[in-house]
C-alpha cells in the first residue's frame, strides 16, 4: 500500500510540474493557488510517508536533532546548578 502511496505522489507531482513548465507561472490567483497546492501536498505525503517508515534517513535525522536539543537543554540546566 505504501508503495502505491508513493507511486500516486509522484504521478500527481510530475502532473504539476509538468503543468507548470508547459504554462509557466498562471497569472491568477486561484490558479497559482491551486498549483502551489498542487505542488506541496504531494511533496509533504512523501516526506510524511518516509519519516513515518522507521529507520531512514529522515527518521534518523529528526530523532538525532532531538537528542542533541535535550542533550542542550540538559547542559544548560547542569551548569546553572
Amino acid at each position: 500500500m505504501r508503495i502505491i502511496a508513493v507511486l500516486l505522489n509522484l504521478l500527481l507531482l510530475g502532473f504539476f510540474i509538468s503543468w507548470f513548465i508547459e504554462d509557466g507561472v498562471p497569472e491568477e490567483p486561484v490558479v497559482f493557488c491551486f498549483m502551489l497546492v498542487g505542488l506541496l501536498s504531494p511533496i509533504i505525503n512523501l516526506i510524511v510517508i518516509f519519516s513515518n517508515s522507521g529507520n531512514n534517513y529522515i527518521s534518523l535525522f529528526l530523532k538525532r536533532k532531538a537528542l542533541e536539543e535535550k542533550m542542550k537543554i540538559e547542559q544548560i540546566s547542569q551548569k546553572q546548578k
